[in-house]
């Protein structure tokens, strides 16, 4: 667990933004918002048990890579994307914020469950 004054390397906060590019572009090319979502869950429980000192942080860097990758696409590589699109790419928060938090409650049990604490 992080202690309080630790600071987070930041190619850690790098590797996240990566991951989450990489959930935008799983988006845009497989075109199945539930396996975008796996990929948010995921990466973002991941982050959230590894550090789970303010999870909110690794929730919007998974997230912030679709809205992104979307943007891209759309703008860049000249790909139209429909309404509804746009509105899921933002609602992915939602499958990065259970990820995220959920690893951080995932890591908060387990330090109290196994880890004993000296008296």
């Amino acid at each position: 667990m992080s202690q309080s004054g630790a600071r987070t390397n930041p190619l850690v906060y790098m590797f996240a933004f990566a991951v989450g590019l990489f959930s935008g572009w799983v988006n845009q090319m497989v075109d199945d918002a539930l396996l975008t979502a796996l990929c948010m869950v995921a990466f973002a429980m991941l982050f959230g048990a590894w550090n789970p000192d303010r999870p909110w942080r690794w929730v919007l860097l998974v997230w912030i890579g679709v809205p992104l990758a979307l943007g891209y696409y759309q703008f860049v590589v000249k790909w139209p994307h429909e309404r509804g699109e746009v509105y899921g790419a933002f609602l992915q928060v939602f499958a990065a914020s259970a990820g995220g938090f959920g690893g951080h409650f995932m890591r908060r049990m387990i330090d109290n469950v196994f880890l004993q604490k000296g008296d």
